[in-house]
This record gives C-alpha cells, structure tokens and sequence, in this order.
C-alpha cells in the first residue's frame, strides 16, 4: 500500500499544471447618462444603469458611468427625454428609443430614450403598486438602453436579429419581466462584437463625451427599437 500510494504522489506530480481559461476581450464603454430632470428617482436611475450593464457584461463588454468630458475610446451620450404628454395607448407601435449609426468615423450621435412611451406601456401591467411600477420601469429603460447600445457596438451596416436583444420590437411583457433571458445576444450578434471588439478598444480617445451639435451625415440611417402591446405577463 505504501509503495501504490508513492506512485500515485509521483504520478501526480508529473501533471502539468492546467493553462488558464482564455480571458474574454473586453471593451470599456463611458456613458454620460442624461435624465430628464423630471425624472428624480434616483431608484430608476440606478436599476436602468444595473440592467444594462449586467446584459452587456456577459459579452465583455463594461459599461462605466461617467462625467461630462471624460476622455474615452468609446464614449456615448444618453439622454432619457420626456415629451411633455402622456402617450395614446390606442396605437399597436411605440418609439421607445432611437440613435443614428454613422458609417464613417463622424461623432456618434446621442442615443435617445423615451421615458414617456416606457411609462405608457408598463402603466397598466401595474396599476395599484408604484413602487412595482416604478421597478418595471426601470428595467424597461435599461433593456432599451442596451439595445441602441447594441446597435453602436455592433456597427454599420445597422441590422435587426429574429430575437433576443437586437430584435425590432419588444412586447411590453418582456420589457417588464424580471429575468432578462429574452435580452441576450445572438450568435451572429455575438460574432460580429468579436470582431469589432479589437478595433473598437485600439480607437483613439474620443475629446469628450458631450452631445455633437452638428447633424450626422446624411448616409446615416437612424435606428429605433419599437415595442408591442402585450396583455400575457
């Protein structure tokens, strides 16, 4: 026994020590997010910023919430906006946001939210508790927020997928729904931001990241992500 128990150290010794798992690339990503100032829970602000970083963060991709200003490869402005109204719920199809992908390397254009059409659609998934109104809410701008980020990261020419996060439109079910199986990336999304992801990270410091006040090219084409009345839960 003590002989077989020597081998057995022995043999264990000789094992080369496992390599490491490859390190996913990864791509910090500065947003200076711009709440209306309407808008003043700072509950919303918070979940919103949460729920995107966390889809993102799957795919390598670190989302950081910065200052006006801050240098940065990547650095995009975010703006929630309100419209001043609350919307028609009469319609089937709602704008709930929108950015312009530029082909070229003109300045990216904000990526715009409509905290107006979220508000709209969940209102009435929620109608005697805030406080889950509130949270539904929240989740819905986050997941908003990550698609048209979707859209800049993965580049022109802009496109949609079948499902997951890059799809056209979302039933306002999901955008509530607690878990965010529904938001993931494709495989073709997937290896699209593989492919991007180097060149994206080796790009030169943008001078700041302040809302561009010239209007992007004229071969741009502006993407929105719409959503779907949805009565299932």
């Amino acid at each position: 026994m003590r002989l077989t128990s020597n081998l057995v150290a022995a043999f264990c010794l000789c094992i080369p020590p496992t390599p490491p798992l490859p390190q996913p690339d990864t791509l910090a990503v500065h947003l200076n997010l711009h709440f209306d100032r309407s808008i003043t829970s700072n509950a919303i602000k918070a979940v919103a910023k949460d729920e995107a970083a966390a889809i993102w963060s799957a795919y390598g991709v670190d989302l950081q919430w910065t200052d006006q200003g801050a240098p940065a490869a990547l650095c995009l402005d975010v703006i929630v906006e309100r419209h001043g109204q609350h919307l028609d719920l009469a319609g089937s199809l709602w704008v709930l946001g929108r950015t312009t992908i530029a082909p070229g390397p003109a300045a990216q254009a904000p990526i715009r939210v409509s905290f107006d059409a979220i508000d709209s659609i969940i209102e009435p998934a929620y109608p005697s508790s805030p406080l889950l109104h509130e949270h539904a809410v929240a989740l819905a701008l986050g997941r908003v927020l990550a698609h048209e980020l979707g859209h800049v990261l993965l580049g022109s020419p802009a496109y949609h997928d079948q499902d997951g996060l890059m799809r056209a439109t979302f039933l306002s079910s999901d955008l509530a729904r607690p878990e965010r199986s529904r938001f993931r990336l494709t495989d073709r999304s997937v290896a699209r931001l593989r492919a991007r992801i180097t060149s994206l990270s080796d790009a030169s410091p943008a001078a700041s990241c302040t809302k561009p006040t010239t209007k992007p090219a004229d071969a741009a084409r502006p993407e929105g992500l719409c959503t779907r009345r949805s009565t299932s839960r």
